[in-house]
């Protein structure tokens, strides 16, 4: 499935909303090497993609500044996603 083109069974949190996780993040590799969710940690075991969302810088209110992170964690496909305004990591999807 493609970056935009999720629905909302896909969507980890309530009503297809991101959900917060836990992230243990390996400076020297400048990547995520697991997250917590649902009680259950996952091992990332390779990053599969990079992208950054940057969007609304010239207004107010509607700045948006997030690196996202497609990675496969015991053996299912995730998007990860960090906040860097908030400083806060999400589970934007589940893939499979």
């Amino acid at each position: 499935m493609s970056r935009g083109g999720a629905t909302s069974s896909d969507k980890p949190g309530a009503n297809g909303a991101a959900a917060p996780v836990a992230v243990s993040w390996d400076e020297r590799q400048r990547r995520p090497v697991s997250f917590l969710w649902r009680r259950r940690r996952y091992r990332v075991e390779r990053v599969l993609e990079t992208w950054i969302l940057e969007t609304g810088w010239w207004k107010d209110d509607g700045h948006v500044s997030r690196s996202y992170w497609r990675v496969r964690a015991d053996g299912h496909v995730f998007d990860l996603r960090y906040d860097r305004l908030t400083k806060a990591w999400a589970l934007e999807q589940a893939l499979n």
